[in-house]
């Protein structure tokens, strides 16, 4: 009979298999030098399925102690891989925005302040993946430390870890309020781009929940949320569970969006919607024959 913590293993085996063909399916679609979100999301389905096979594998052989470290250390680096790839779908959303400015939007052929505005943002969700980077190494050297038989060590790995995951809130807030800012400006937005913000939106509150749980796991002293053995049952309503979801809402919203080979087709449809709409707008001051009118 298999434990509470096998058995989670074991699901998470059985779901992350088939979730890591799709995602690979996603990312091949889009274009792997193009999609950065999803192939994060495909990092994290192999980072689940490796975990999990040696979660297992430490429960068949409790003696092998690397089994087990390595599974500690694997069941501690998921947020980074999520918040990555939320952070390479919303570049995705900005990218997508600047680039179908129509060319009377622009000034002497360049962006408008509202598009640099757009740029800006763009660079500023690259560089926030530098930090998530860095707090997923920390959190990784942390996991190591914190199964370690000496006590300083695992001390020092706690401290390591809750380092990481204070960057990885700070993160989570910035991509709140970049999500809050780009669902403001949905109406702008073709339709494809709708769907991955959608996503976007209904994959924050997990992601929080997720960040919330390790928070508590390493910041409170309650033994429920212990990561090492705390509730199986609330591990995997506040952890495992919301991770599933967010996998599942982004590999949806890929499959659902048209591929970049159709972008073309894509950006003339939006040029001719958005010169249909001022066509049909009638001109307020007509230029009377012989006037000159300033472009």
């Amino acid at each position: 009979m298999p434990s509470p913590s096998e058995s989670l293993d074991i699901a998470e085996l059985a779901i992350y298999l088939p979730l890591l063909s799709l995602t690979l399916f996603v990312v091949f679609r889009h274009g792997i030098h193009r999609q950065s979100g999803w192939i994060y999301l495909a990092i994290f389905c192999l980072i689940r399925i490796i975990g999990a096979a040696l979660g297992i594998a430490a429960e068949k052989k409790p003696s092998k102690v690397s089994d087990l470290e390595w599974s500690a250390i694997l069941g501690s680096v998921g947020i980074s891989p999520l918040l990555l790839a939320s952070l390479g779908l919303l570049k995705r959303i900005t990218d997508e925005t600047t680039k179908r400015v129509p060319t009377e939007g622009r000034i002497f052929g360049r962006l408008g302040v509202h598009q640099f505005a757009t740029s800006y943002r763009s660079r500023f969700l690259q560089l926030l993946q530098i930090p998530a980077a860095i707090a997923l190494i920390i959190c990784i050297v942390g996991g190591s430390d914190l199964t370690d038989s000496s006590i300083s060590e695992q001390s020092t790995g706690k401290s390591l870890i809750k380092a990481g995951l204070i960057i990885f809130l700070i993160i989570y807030i910035c991509l709140f309020l970049l999500i809050a800012k780009s669902a403001s400006q949905i109406n702008g937005l073709p339709s494809g781009e709708k769907r991955v913000l959608s996503a976007l939106i209904v994959a924050l509150p997990l992601l929080g929940v997720r960040i919330l749980f390790s928070l508590l796991a390493y910041f409170s002293t309650i033994s429920t949320f212990s990561p090492i053995n705390g509730n199986v049952l609330v591990r995997a309503f506040m952890a495992i569970f919301e991770e599933i979801l967010i996998v599942i809402v982004y590999i949806l919203a890929g499959i659902l969006v048209p591929k970049f080979g159709n972008a073309k087709m894509d950006d003339t449809n939006f040029e001719i919607q958005h010169l249909e709409t001022r066509a049909s707008t009638p001109a307020r001051h007509a230029p009377q024959q012989g006037s000159r009118v300033v472009v």
